[in-house]
């Protein structure tokens, strides 16, 4: 049985067939898309597959995207999930990895409020720990021009590596962090 993760705020869980539809309506939204792959709105049937890779994901190798709620509301996602090589489709599970990204992203509602910082650091915590998968590494990756992204990693204690172009077939901010 895949975890619960509590915040103070938030709770952390699988993703179930009725988060489909918040995150149809998210991933919708082209401020909430800027900044995540090719920066366009993703249509439903897109954002279905992912969904059906993410449970693919937690099927396979015991962790995947959490679904993240305040007050009961589905908010968004935060992801621990194989990443996409540059060169291969996004959409094919099975063509990503092997390392692990983590990763998050909120409604628009949902920004400027901390919760970004309080779900990935549940996330990490948990992926890193005896009680998780015990991850010995994990990367994040931002655009190079999402600084808020960029300063909720540094909040987790993640470290900078510099641009990248080998994820998503664009350049990107690479960030890592190691089990202690």
């Amino acid at each position: 049985m895949p975890p619960a993760l509590h915040t103070d705020r938030l709770l952390l869980r699988k993703p179930v067939i009725e988060d489909l539809t918040p995150f149809t309506a998210m991933f919708s939204d082209p401020e909430v898309s800027r900044y995540i792959g090719d920066g366009t709105p993703r249509p439903p049937e897109r954002v279905e597959r992912g969904f059906r890779n993410g449970l693919l994901c937690w099927d396979r190798l015991g962790f995947g995207p959490f679904t993240v709620l305040h007050n009961d509301l589905v908010i968004g996602d935060c992801l621990l999930y194989p990443i996409a090589c540059s060169g291969t489709d996004p959409t094919d599970f099975a063509a990503r990895g092997p390392e692990i990204e983590l990763a998050y992203r909120l409604a628009r509602e949902a920004w400027g409020q901390g919760f970004a910082t309080e779900a990935a650091r549940a996330a990490l915590h948990w992926a890193m720990s005896d009680t998780g998968p015990a991850l010995s590494r994990l990367i994040a990756v931002t655009h190079p021009d999402n600084a808020a992204s960029q300063r909720v990693l540094v909040k987790l204690g993640m470290r900078s590596l510099g641009e990248t172009n080998a994820y998503y077939d664009t350049p990107t901010t690479l960030f890592e962090t190691t089990r202690d």
